[in-house]
């Protein structure tokens, strides 16, 4: 209740102080601006007399911040025609605030609207400094601006002359507005006296508050100089610099200035702390540098009393200082190659470089001399600017001796002794990686070792590998190798254990800082491919583009449908047989490698599995050997069974006439039970037609003397063969124009008639393709024969007119020669 009765009073209020003299029929009144986060307080009021439409009507009030409306439970209604809101927490920089009324219509109706802002009371500006610049005789003043106030701020800048106190004086303030957002401001000359203090103030106001920083000093005193310059840096002796310089432009109206100097070496980028030089001074020494070391110098001032701020940095000057004889001893390692392919094997000495400030040099010879033991002067084996010396051991050596030396010395002598303790390390001996470019190694620790030995290099085919190596003391459980280590890379790390007695036997281990996927994967080879196996094999890929240890293969085969299968192999795996496979279909095969740093695939290779399968192959093979053979075995049979039939078939014989068998067949007389032939069944029995063709060389044929055709049977045959007899005679007139030649001729044709309509047999007898000729006048017959017309019975019809003599060399025209009642009959059709 105490809560609204403030509200209200507070609303009466501020109607009791409304200008009168207003005659608008709304007003707003509200508490802006106001701080960030505090309450705030709104009264609206609507005249009745001075709004019209608003005499006889009830309304409402309404209230809305941007575009929210405000619940009504916020504010209040002290009288008919006022409304007061309250907002505990206002968090906005800038916000509108309307009022509104709705009256009978519904309708709502705006009255009035205010723009409220609320932000911060500012803060005093800091780091408020003034510089005199000593060439335009103005006073530079700047200062920092604290929290934003978040709305309209103003900024004066105030000089006013001030006692030996700081105490402001009576005079005139004078005031300077800088620009807006601006930090600076520029007080002329004539505001203050070069030497006379001055009290400089800056004021900050806004509608919730001011803030004001001031401070006092003597403008003559607050200058920046500029830089001194290093005119000369002069190396005078090992491991010190002497510097010379000039101040800058403003040192000719300062004359008393004090020096400080910082420096730093040539890989490092941070300087030293800067060093006092003290004041009235234009060189110095600087000592206790490092010898052959390049060095940056920087210079800057300040009034001797200090008052203003300190110049700038002057410009860098380089010098390399002097070199010195080499400090410190050699850290030495070595190690001996086993004998090959009947070579002795070497000692290899390893030494590590000085370090820089035990150098002092830039450039480095190291000798290494052989100790024998027995007092001589032993001979140089090496003097190089390598880290390393190779040699045979020699009878006598025992050891060597390493120096390191520059232009200005040498260092003191290092000695190694050849031996070697047998005996190994403990197997606990474990490598990781730590980063990218670092391996980690653990190892157990053994009682009797004085210290250990890490030894790593690259593994690789290359005898000239460079070698790493770090000595570790005898507490040490582990250590990190730094030093030539790059990722995707197979380093071999061996430790050595270092006894009184001399140095023990490794332990070795293999690992990637970092390991990735392989550069190529193994090509695939097929070895066979079936019916329904597919075999194949690989090569491992080189160590150089594995990139990490194989985990294992993957190979993928796709059938012509686009299904996938796959197996997983282990890293050991050479070969894989694929099984399960379809016959007469094609495959595509993918083999892919992996490490822990990821996978790559091979080239596709495609496979065509076969009809049958290897077994069955064979099989085939076999039964077609054997078919193979039986057929050959039962041919040769067969030639061999019907040799006679098979001889003339490929090797006809040729029949000889004059040589012939049939001469010594017996006569048609002989033969028992001789043939008997009754004329009226020639018809039927048999029909002969015997063509004979002869012919000399050189005759001719006597066509017009061929007699006229005569049947060969009684009077009552003859019409039956009279069509045959003059055919006969037809192609007697043609064929006796033919003259022998040596070519292959027909020389007879017999023509049997068949048996009771039976397609007869005809005898066809060739001339063979002898040199001898047939039926010629030089005939080689053992008889003179004539080829004449066929007589019977003294006929001139007849078919063959002969001497007795010649029947009996030809056996064949006597066979023809049918014998009846002892009375001969010629045959021919």
């Amino acid at each position: 209740m105490r809560k609204n009765w403030c509200i209200m009073l507070v609303g009466m209020m501020l109607l009791i102080f409304l200008p009168g003299g207003s005659q608008s029929c709304d007003s707003i009144t509200v508490n802006s601006p106001l701080i960030f986060g505090s309450r705030l307080t709104a009264t609206c009021t609507v005249s009745r007399t001075l709004c019209r439409g608003l005499e006889e009507d009830e309304f409402q009030f309404k209230w809305k911040l941007d575009n929210d409306f405000i619940p009504s439970s916020q504010y209040m209604h002290p009288f008919k025609n006022t409304t007061t809101v309250t907002l505990d927490n206002f968090n906005k920089s800038s916000a509108l605030l309307s009022c509104y009324i709705i009256g009978a219509s519904k309708r709502m109706q705006l009255i009035d609207r205010k723009d409220v802002k609320a932000g911060y009371p500012p803060s005093p500006p800091t780091n408020l400094s003034c510089l005199m610049n000593l060439f335009d005789d103005k006073l530079n003043c700047t200062w920092e601006l604290g929290k934003d106030p978040l709305i309209q701020t103003n900024v004066t800048l105030s000089s006013i002359k001030a006692t030996s106190k700081c105490e402001a004086s009576p005079e005139v303030k004078e005031n300077i507005i800088p620009k807006e957002y601006k930090t600076s401001a520029l007080i002329p000359r004539k505001q203050f006296n070069l030497y006379k203090k001055l009290a400089v103030s800056v004021t900050v106001k806004n509608a919730l508050g001011s803030a004001t920083s001031t401070i006092c000093l003597v403008p003559g005193h607050e200058v920046k100089l500029d830089p001194p310059v290093i005119e000369e840096a002069t190396a005078s002796v090992p491991g010190c610099v002497k510097l010379q310089w000039r101040n800058g432009k403003t040192g000719f109206y300062i004359v008393e200035q004090t020096y400080q100097l910082r420096y730093r070496k040539e890989d490092e980028k941070k300087w030293t702390e800067p060093a006092d030089l003290g004041s009235g001074l234009n060189e110095t020494s600087i000592c206790g540098i490092l010898s052959a070391t390049k060095y940056h110098f920087q210079l800057r001032s300040i009034r001797a009393s200090k008052t203003g701020v300190w110049s700038e940095w002057g410009h860098e000057r380089t010098i390399t200082t002097l070199e010195s004889a080499p400090t410190g001893k050699l850290e030495t390692w070595w190690k001996q190659t086993e004998s090959k392919d009947g070579l002795q094997g070497r000692i290899q000495l390893l030494w590590k470089a000085l370090k820089k400030h035990e150098a002092n040099a830039d450039h480095m010879w190291y000798v290494v001399k052989r100790s024998s033991g027995y007092g001589s002067n032993d001979a140089i084996l090496c003097n190089t600017t390598a880290l390393n010396c190779s040699f045979s051991p020699s009878i006598g050596v025992m050891g060597a001796t390493v120096w390191a030396y520059n232009t200005a010395g040498h260092s003191q002598g290092t000695e190694i002794t050849f031996s070697i303790k047998k005996g190994e390390l403990g197997s606990n001996f474990q490598v990781f990686p730590n980063d990218n470019y670092s391996l980690r190694v653990e190892w157990e620790t053994k009682p009797s070792a004085k210290g250990y030995i890490l030894e790593w290099y690259e593994s690789s085919n290359n005898p000239d590998i460079e070698i790493n190596w770090k000595r570790e003391p005898q507490w040490s459980r582990n250590s990190v190798l730094n030093e030539n280590i790059k990722p995707f890379q197979l380093y071999i790390i061996k430790l050595f254990p270092l006894y009184e007695e001399g140095v023990g036997a490794p332990v070795q281990k293999e690992m990637y800082s970092r390991q990735r996927a392989p550069d190529l994967a193994p090509k695939l080879t097929l070895i066979r491919a079936s019916k329904s196996q597919a075999e194949l094999s690989w090569e491992p890929i080189p160590l150089e583009s594995q990139h990490g240890f194989i985990t294992g293969y993957t190979i993928y085969w796709t059938d012509p449908n686009g299904v996938e299968l796959f197996a997983d192999l282990k890293a050991t795996s050479r070969e894989y047989v694929i099984g399960n496979l379809d016959s007469l279909t094609v495959y595509k095969v993918v083999l892919s490698i992996s490490t822990s740093g990821g996978s790559t695939n091979g080239t596709v290779m495609t496979i065509y599995t076969t009809l049958f399968d290897e077994n069955e192959v064979n099989m085939l093979i076999m039964v077609l050997c054997l078919s193979f053979i039986t057929i050959i075995i039962v041919t040769f049979i067969l030639c061999i069974m019907k040799h006679e039939r098979m001889k003339k078939r490929f090797w006809p014989s040729i029949p000889d006439p004059a040589n012939s068998s049939m001469g010594k067949w017996d006569s048609v007389k002989q033969e028992k039970p001789r043939m008997t032939l009754n004329t009226r069944d020639v018809n039927q029995i048999i029909t002969s037609d015997i063509t004979i063709l002869e012919g000399w060389a050189g005759k001719k044929p006597a066509t017009e003397d061929l007699p006229k055709d005569t049947p060969i049977f009684p009077q009552d045959h003859s019409v039956n063969f009279h069509v045959q007899s003059q055919s006969i005679i037809e192609n007697m007139n043609t064929l006796m124009s033919y003259v022998n030649v040596l070519d292959t001729v027909q020389y007879a044709k017999v023509i049997t008639g068949g048996y009771r309509e039976q397609s007869p047999p005809s005898s066809l007898y060739i001339r063979s393709e002898s040199t001898q000729p047939l039926l010629g006048d030089t005939s080689p017959s053992p008889t003179n024969y004539e080829n004449m017309w066929f007589h019977c019975q003294n006929q001139e019809d007849s078919v063959f007119f002969m001497e007795e003599e010649s029947q009996t060399h030809f056996p064949l025209l006597q066979e023809l020669k049918i014998q009846d009642e002892e009375e001969p009959f010629c045959l021919y059709s």
